[in-house]
């Protein structure tokens, strides 16, 4: 009988303290649904709930392909970079209505301007209320980071979060 409660013993320890990694790696995981990049705050549209913001295209094949199209056009953007970062532009694709992005750094945005051939890009993306907020003392010129879901379902939903650039947060 003896033997039989040192095995719950033991087990209700492993337990305690198995609770607290299986936190962490949930919390890991959620991080990596995410991935920031930067850009140049060009404006931003409140009542839209719109940024417009340019970023640098890091190949010249992505800096050529974007002859091909004009403003105005709805683009995915694939960003160059790993797992949760990334800092400039890899390739520039004509939108698919109704296709699911399947791939991780992609984003859908509204193509503005290309600065061809300059490697730059200006798009405009939707953000949340939060986000707005977060940048309303950003004057255009200003560097923002923005916090984008991979894979994300709507156009809605690409951006998660946006603030200053090099200002930090304790939350996702």
């Amino acid at each position: 009988m003896k033997t039989k409660w040192m095995q719950i013993a033991i087990l209700a320890i492993v337990f305690a303290l198995g609770k607290p990694a299986l936190g962490i790696a949930q919390s890991s995981q959620t991080k990596g649904d995410t991935y920031t990049w930067n850009g140049e705050l060009v404006s931003l549209d409140a009542t839209a709930k719109t940024m417009t913001v340019k970023s640098r295209v890091a190949y010249q094949e992505a800096v050529s392909e974007l002859k091909h199209f004009k403003a105005g056009d709805r683009v995915s953007i694939v960003w160059s970079g790993m797992h949760d970062y990334s800092d400039a532009v890899r390739q520039v694709r004509r939108a698919e209505t109704g296709r699911k992005i399947d791939e991780n750094l992609v984003l859908p945005a509204e193509l503005v301007s290309t600065e061809a051939p300059n490697p730059y890009i200006t798009i405009r993306i939707k953000v949340p209320e939060s986000g707005l907020g977060a940048i309303k003392t950003v004057k255009p010129g200003e560097w923002v980071t923005v916090t984008s879901r991979q894979r994300p379902s709507t156009d809605d939903d690409a951006v998660v979060a946006v603030r200053p650039y090099g200002a930090t947060t304790t939350s996702h």
